[in-house]
């Protein structure tokens, strides 16, 4: 396939499409790096392509040739290849990173310039000289301030400015090249990575993450040993790391986090009821006729004295009671802890709820109600079961540093104060957030606090508004309700991983991986 596409270049070269047959001799080289006269060519042909497409001369797209020479191929390039580890091992191309060895000290840097001095002045604070791509378009007029840093930071800093990648050579030297992914295919190192494989997984199951994997990141060289159970990955360096990652993260067991949740309610409630109950409603009765037909002794009901008017036949009688004063006081405290523990796997939600389900009815018929005999269908209402208390969903990360964080869902329900047509109220509270805690600590949830207050007087509408005598005066009810609520969670790692990494970050998208390599 990379002869035909470099066949494609030739033709292409000699047409006069060069921006053209510097993308094929480049893709080329790509799919057989060992092929070192692709190289030579595309490199012969970079700066006048260069110049045409700044110029907007000539542009060109080859994906359509890329599928082109894959579809006659055959296939794509199989996702695995059965190899040994000793025979990849003794691969010409793989060689270890030097061991760069700049000064420790922290620096200060104040400076403006072109790439080049800039790289040159950063570099030899620290005791390193740098090396650069001869095909590098210096640009000039750079700006570089940054305090009290150490080397690797002070790279990390000047590769993001100027748009580079740098590696290092030898103790004391790095190469600096644009970040380009022509560049980064010519002149970043190769590595080669391995992991086993457990032995619940067969080579079914690598080939399938193998295929995830180069569609994300288009990595084209993944071995298997079968023997050793190993699984090889050998690529760019930045791009062998996050292609071993992602194969780990789906093939080997993720790790397993334990939430113990523990939920107190505190509630407390006071009630007074104190004043005077006063009579505020008088029995009129007729005691006129006396020796006549009314009866007399049944007619009065419950008072027992009477104030008398009038005389003979006209004689009437009111009744009075006796008014009663009083004061109660009534104080109750309760407290519920819920203590639950779930476990679930990283990455993955867990849900849980404290407190009940109740009916909401959804459909009702008021219409008329068959009450004997089975003629006349009576239709039945339907209701849904809606949770009510908390309700919560938590789904955990390990991070690589022994870190947990959880993002968590809270729900608070209740019934509320109002109903139509039968139907009550959902009164709700929602919490959504994300805590990060290393392992064993708590998570504190707050703010689930509430306050009721109500008032009640009763009495007659004058006394009972009477200044400085209206509580005496009349009959006052004071209840005060204080519920506190405190949910806590505290996660522990159960499972670690297979990886050697606890949770891989993954670096996918337009950057083309860490620009400082070391």
């Amino acid at each position: 396939m990379a002869a035909r596409l470099a066949n494609e270049a030739r033709e292409a070269r000699a047409s006069g499409q060069i921006v053209r047959a510097y993308l094929l001799y480049g893709e080329a080289a790509a799919r057989d790096p060992h092929e070192a006269t692709y190289r030579a060519n595309r490199d012969a042909i970079a700066s006048a392509a260069k110049l045409l497409t700044q110029a907007e001369i000539q542009n060109a797209d080859i994906s359509r040739d890329v599928k082109t020479a894959e579809r006659e191929a055959g296939t794509a390039q199989p996702p695995i290849e059965i190899a040994k580890l000793r025979d990849w091992q003794q691969d010409e191309d793989l060689q270890p990173l030097p061991d760069l060895q700049p000064n420790p000290a922290l620096a200060t840097f104040e400076t403006r310039g072109d790439e080049k001095t800039l790289f040159q002045q950063v570099a030899s604070t620290y005791g390193i000289r740098p090396v650069f791509d001869p095909q590098l378009d210096v640009q000039s007029g750079i700006r570089f301030s940054i305090n009290q840093v150490d080397f690797r930071t002070a790279m990390e800093a000047l590769t993001t400015v100027t748009h580079t990648f740098v590696f290092p050579i030898s103790q004391r030297e790095i190469f600096v090249a644009r970040d380009t992914d022509v560049k980064r295919d010519e002149y970043e190192p190769n590595a080669l990575l391995t992991f086993s494989l457990p032995n619940a997984l067969g080579q079914q199951d690598l080939v399938e993450a193998a295929n995830a994997v180069r569609a994300i990141l288009g990595s084209r060289v993944v071995g298997w040993d079968t023997g050793g159970r190993i699984v090889m990955i050998r690529d760019r360096y930045s791009r062998a790391r996050i292609a071993r990652s992602l194969l780990e993260s789906l093939l080997l067991p993720r790790a397993q986090v334990s939430l113990e949740v523990q939920f107190l309610t505190f509630d407390s409630e006071r009630s007074f009821h104190y004043g005077a109950s006063l009579q505020n409603a008088f029995q009129l009765i007729d005691f006129g006729h006396i020796g006549g037909l009314r009866n007399i002794i049944a007619s009065p009901s419950t008072p027992a004295s009477f104030l008398a008017f009038g005389g003979g036949a006209t004689l009437f009688g009111v009744g009075l009671t006796n008014a009663n004063l009083f004061a109660t006081y009534s104080e109750s405290f309760s407290r519920n802890l819920y203590d639950a523990t779930v476990v679930v796997m990283d990455g993955q939600t867990a849900n849980f709820h404290i407190g009940d389900r109740y009916p909401i009815p959804q459909t009702l018929y008021t219409g008329y109600q068959q009450t004997s005999g089975a003629s006349i269908y009576n239709p039945v209402g339907q209701v849904t079961l809606e949770d009510l208390g908390i309700i919560l969903k938590m789904a955990p990360r390990v991070h690589s540093d022994g870190e947990i964080s959880i993002d968590l869902e809270g729900d608070l329900k209740s019934l509320g104060s109002q109903s139509i047509d039968s139907v009550p109220e959902i009164s709700e509270r929602q919490f959504k957030g994300m805590v990060r805690l290393r392992e064993g600590e708590w998570a504190v949830i707050t703010g689930l606090d509430s306050t009721t207050q109500s008032r009640t007087r009763n009495g007659l509408p004058v006394l009972s508004q009477i200044p400085f005598f209206a509580q005496l005066l009349s009959e006052n009810t004071r209840d005060k309700l204080v519920s506190n609520t405190l949910l806590v969670i505290k996660p522990t790692i159960t499972r670690l991983p297979m990886s050697a990494l606890i949770s891989p970050q993954f670096l996918i998208g337009p950057l083309r991986g860490d620009s400082v390599i070391m």
